[in-house]
C-alpha cells in the first residue's frame, strides 16, 4: 500500500526563516535603490547581495520595483564577469535594455507623427526620464510609452495614434473614453507590447494637481534623443510630478523613490524654492511626504534648509513614516495594501487643504471608471449614464455592507 501524502504545515521556524529571507532581499533592494538615488556605491549592493540565497525571488521582486538594470550593473564587476547565480538577472537586464532601444525608436516615430499634425508631445516617464535622472536611457524599466499633450490637442493626437495602427487598447469608443478615462487623465492605445498611454493631465482628477501641459512645454529644455529634439521637464516641475506619482501609488515601487531622491540630490534649486513651486501646483503635501520617505527609507540627509522648508507641514513626517511602515510590512510580511475606502482616505491625507480633501471624496464617489463599464456594459452612446450608475452602485454596496455588519 502506497504512502499517504499529507500536506505539511509550516513550523514556526519555517515561517521565521521565510520572513528572514524576505528581509534580506528587502535590504538588498533598498541598498540598490540607494545606489540608484546616488546616495551610495555599488559596494553596498554587493555586500547586501552576499546575504541573499533565493535569486529567483530577488529577480522577481527587483523587477516589480523597477531595479533590475541597477542591480545587474552593481553586481557586474568592471571586467564584465558575473556569478552564475546572477546570470538570469543579467539576462533580464539585457532584455530590458533591448526593449528600451526599441521604445526609443518608437518614441521618435510617434513624436514625429504628432508634430506632423501640429501637436507637440512631451515624453513622460520611460527611457527619456531615465536619461534625465540617470544620464542613461537603459536604467529604467518600462513596459509602455507615455506622451503628454495639451488638452485642446488631445483629439488630434488621438486620431494620429489610431492612424498609426495604435487603436484604443480596450476597444473603447471616443465617447466611452471621455467618460471612463476622464478621471485618470490618460487613455491607453495599442496592442501587445506596442502600448502607448496618451495623457492630457499628470495626475488623476482626485488630486488637484495644477500643472498644465502647455506650461510644462513652455518651461521645458530640449535634448537630442535618437536624432530628434525632445522636450524635458524643468527640474522643479519634474520633482513635483514624480513625488505626486510616487505618493499616489503609495511608494510601492522603489525606483520611484530613487527617482525622487536622485532629483533631490542633484536639483539646482533650494528646498524653499522647490516647496514653493509644489505649493503653487497644489502638491505641497505630496512633495513633503516624498522627501520624508526618501529620508526614512533611503537615508537621504535632511539638512537645515530642508528642515526649514518642511516645517510648515508637520503632518507630513508622521504620514511618511506610516507609509514606509506599510511598504515594509507589504514587502517583508506580505501585508495587503490599503484599498477601497481606506485608499480614498489615504488620498485625502495626501492633499493640501480641506477643500482638496472634499474633492478627493467627491470624485471617488462620482467619477466612473473602466471597472464600471466591466460591471455594467453600456454602448458608447450611453456611456455618460455611468455618471448616474456609479454613485448608485456605490451606495448599494455600502448599504449591503452596513446591513451585513449589524
Amino acid at each position: 500500500m502506497g504512502a499517504v501524502s499529507v500536506d505539511r504545515v509550516p513550523s514556526a521556524v519555517d515561517v521565521r526563516g521565510a520572513a528572514t529571507a524576505r528581509e534580506r532581499t528587502w535590504r538588498l533592494l533598498v541598498a540598490c535603490a540607494r545606489h540608484a538615488a546616488g546616495l551610495t556605491s555599488a559596494g553596498e549592493v554587493r555586500d547586501a547581495a552576499m546575504m541573499v540565497d533565493d535569486w529567483a525571488d530577488v529577480e522577481r521582486r527587483a523587477s516589480a520595483h523597477g531595479l533590475v538594470p541597477w542591480l545587474a550593473r552593481a553586481l557586474t564587476p568592471g571586467d564584465g564577469a558575473s556569478s552564475e547565480v546572477h546570470a538570469p538577472l543579467i539576462a533580464a537586464a539585457n532584455a530590458s535594455a533591448g526593449r528600451t532601444l526599441a521604445q526609443v525608436r518608437r518614441l521618435g516615430e510617434l513624436v514625429g507623427a504628432l508634430a506632423n499634425v501640429g501637436v507637440t508631445a512631451l515624453p513622460y516617464k520611460g527611457p527619456v526620464l531615465s536619461l534625465q535622472l540617470y544620464g542613461d536611457l537603459a536604467l529604467r524599466q518600462s513596459v509602455d510609452l507615455d506622451l503628454v499633450v495639451p488638452f485642446d490637442a488631445y483629439d488630434v493626437a488621438r486620431a494620429a495614434l489610431v492612424r498609426r495602427d495604435l487603436p484604443p487598447r480596450w476597444a473603447h469608443s471616443a465617447r466611452q473614453e471621455r467618460t471612463l478615462f476622464a478621471w485618470l487623465g490618460h487613455a491607453p492605445f495599442g496592442t501587445g507590447d506596442d502600448f502607448v498611454e496618451l495623457h492630457w493631465r499628470f495626475a488623476d482628477r482626485r488630486f488637484p494637481f495644477a500643472l498644465d501641459a502647455r506650461d510644462v512645454l513652455r518651461r521645458a529644455q530640449q535634448v537630442r534623443v535618437a536624432g530628434r529634439m525632445l522636450p524635458l521637464m524643468a527640474a522643479d516641475d519634474l520633482l513635483a510630478v514624480l513625488a505626486m506619482h510616487a505618493a499616489r501609488h503609495l511608494f510601492e515601487r522603489l525606483e520611484w523613490v530613487s527617482g525622487v531622491t536622485r532629483l533631490l540630490v542633484a536639483a539646482p534649486l533650494e528646498p524653499a524654492a522647490l516647496m514653493a513651486r509644489a505649493h503653487a501646483l497644489r502638491a505641497r503635501r505630496t512633495l513633503a511626504v516624498s522627501v520624508h520617505v526618501a529620508a526614512r527609507l533611503l537615508d537621504f540627509p535632511l539638512d537645515d534648509a530642508w528642515r526649514r522648508a518642511l516645517a510648515d507641514d508637520p503632518a507630513a513626517e508622521p504620514l511618511a513614516e506610516r507609509m514606509v511602515r506599510e511598504l515594509e510590512a507589504h514587502e517583508v510580511r506580505n501585508v495587503p495594501w490599503p484599498e477601497g475606502a481606506a485608499l480614498v482616505r489615504r488620498y485625502a491625507e495626501l492633499v493640501d487643504s480641506r477643500m482638496d480633501r472634499a474633492r478627493v471624496f467627491v470624485h471617488a464617489a462620482l467619477d466612473p471608471t473602466a471597472r464600471d463599464q466591466e460591471a455594467v456594459a453600456l454602448p458608447g452612446v450611453m456611456a455618460p449614464l455611468h455618471r448616474v450608475i456609479r454613485p448608485l452602485r456605490l451606495a448599494g454596496r455600502y448599504l449591503a455592507r452596513a446591513k451585513a455588519d449589524r
